[in-house]
C-alpha cells in the first residue's frame, strides 16, 4: 500500500489517526509561529500523508481549532478537578490558580497559540471554558459561605484575561508561569473577595 493511501488502521482507537495531526501541530508550535506552519510540515511531523490530513481536516486552521478545543476542554477539566469545593474560598482560589498555571506550564505553546492565533483564525470564537470553571467555583455554597463572592461575567473576563496576559508574558520571556503563582493568587483573591459592590451581569 502506498504512503499516499495510508488508511486509519484497525489497531488505532477511534480518533487516533486524527490526533496525529493535532499532536504534530502542537509540536510544531513550540518551534515556529502558526502562520509559518505548512501542511507539509504537519504531514511530515505526523509521519503520514496529505491525503490522510485532508480526510480529517479541511485546512491547517481547522486542525488548530481542533487542537485548541481539545486543550481547553482537558485543561478546564483538570482545573475543575483540582478544586476542593468544600474548602474555604481562599483555599479554592489557590487550588484553582495553581492548577491553571500547571496546565499552562505543561503546554505553553498551545496556550500562546490560543491567545494570539485563535482570534485570527476564528473571529467569532468565544473560548469560555476557563471562565466557566471560575464562575462555577465561585458559585459554590462553601465558597460563598466562607466569604467569597460569585464572580460576575465581567470579573471573570478580567480575571481570565489577566491571567492569560501574564502567561503570554512569561512564555514569550522563556519563563515558567509558576514563578508568578503567588502574585496570581493574590490578584485573584482581590477579585473574588466579597464586597457590597458586586453586581450580577
Amino acid at each position: 500500500m502506498s504512503r499516499a493511501a495510508e488508511p486509519e488502521t484497525l489497531a488505532e482507537p477511534p480518533g487516533a489517526y486524527r490526533s496525529r495531526f493535532t499532536r504534530a501541530l502542537e509540536s510544531l508550535l513550540a518551534e515556529k509561529r502558526f502562520q509559518k506552519v505548512t501542511i507539509g510540515d504537519l504531514v511530515g511531523r505526523a509521519h503520514t500523508s496529505r491525503r490522510g490530513f485532508y480526510e480529517h481536516f479541511d485546512s491547517k486552521e481547522a486542525c488548530l481549532l481542533a487542537l485548541l478545543a481539545e486543550a481547553a476542554e482537558s485543561g478546564a477539566a483538570q482545573v475543575s478537578a483540582a478544586v476542593d469545593r468544600t474548602a474555604p474560598w481562599q483555599t479554592q482560589i489557590r487550588q484553582l490558580v495553581t492548577a491553571w498555571i500547571a496546565v499552562v506550564d505543561a503546554r505553553p505553546a498551545v496556550m500562546l497559540s490560543r491567545i494570539r492565533d485563535l482570534p485570527l483564525v476564528d473571529t467569532s470564537a468565544d473560548d469560555d471554558a476557563y471562565r466557566t470553571v471560575v464562575r462555577a467555583v465561585s458559585a459554590g455554597s462553601e465558597f460563598q459561605a466562607s466569604g467569597g463572592t460569585p464572580l460576575t461575567r465581567i470579573r471573570a473576563l478580567i480575571l481570565v484575561g489577566g491571567l492569560e496576559k501574564l502567561a503570554e508574558d512569561a512564555i514569550r520571556s522563556g519563563r515558567e508561569l509558576s514563578a508568578h503563582t503567588e502574585e496570581a493568587v493574590r490578584a485573584t483573591l482581590l477579585l473574588t473577595q466579597a464586597d457590597t459592590a458586586s453586581t450580577s451581569v
